[in-house]
């Protein structure tokens, strides 16, 4: 009996110590991912899978890469669904919600953020998933159209003049960054740069004016072209899960 005891916690060792493993790898892999690696973590990507295939963490790094946006979202739910307890579940509530407003489905991007309040009160993307909402929310009323990104907004989309209080806003410099989230509010605008900023990325912040209304735009990046804006565009997706839009500073 103590054989077969001490083989058990020797066999429950190994395992333990073969999910640290993956779990570490996973870690790195999606750190690859926010630094801009994509094409390396494509290449490895598919023994991944084929070594894990029903494994949350590597379900998710796949759709971290995915460029179909939609197809990702899929991944999403499937995690959610079948790994509600996964250290990556969180992350997937606030993926799916910015993919829904995106598109313009508010009334889904509320469920979803209901649920993710009832999943994970204590959540750090909470206030900026709310803020996302509460935008949206605001935005559809004023201005329906405004809810998905369009090539006028893109053109017209310029810090104003004069920034508002407790927001130092950077100087003007005739370059291009990347739009990942428009906020109602400075705290949830300083929130959501602080996340991109420890991925390593430049992360500004402006105001804009949307039917009268001071907005707070998250904006990556310097880039001295339109055209290098747009070449960084699959790769700051791929860290956002969002769409971002050209932004002229």
């Amino acid at each position: 009996m103590k054989f077969l005891v001490g083989w058990g916690l020797l066999i429950f060792s190994f395992v333990s110590v073969e999910l640290f493993a993956q779990t570490e790898k996973i870690s790195e892999y999606l750190k690859m991912v926010n630094e801009g690696k994509i094409t390396e973590v494509k290449l490895v990507l598919p023994d991944l899978l084929a070594e894990y295939p029903n494994d949350p963490g590597v379900q998710f790094l796949h759709a971290s890469v995915l460029e179909d946006a939609s197809k990702a979202v899929e991944i999403y739910e499937k995690i959610i669904r079948n790994f509600p307890q996964s250290e990556y579940t969180d992350q997937c509530y606030w993926r799916i919600i910015q993919y829904y407003v995106i598109k313009g489905e508010l009334e889904r991007a509320v469920k979803e953020f209901e649920n993710y309040k009832k999943n994970f009160p204590t959540s750090t993307f909470i206030t900026p998933a709310g803020d996302l909402i509460r935008t949206a929310t605001l935005m559809a009323k004023t201005s329906p159209s405004r809810l998905k990104s369009t090539k006028k907004e893109e053109e017209q989309a310029k810090p104003k003049e004069t920034a508002p209080p407790k927001v130092e806003q950077p100087a003007k410099k005739g370059t291009f960054g990347l739009q990942v989230g428009l906020y109602s509010t400075i705290e949830a605008a300083k929130a959501e740069a602080e996340r991109f900023k420890a991925m390593r990325l430049r992360a500004d912040i402006y105001t804009k004016q949307i039917d009268n209304v001071t907005m707070y735009a998250v904006v990556i990046g310097d880039y001295p072209t339109r055209e290098k804006a747009e070449a960084e565009k699959s790769v700051v997706q791929a860290k956002c899960g969002c769409n971002p839009i050209i932004f002229q500073k």
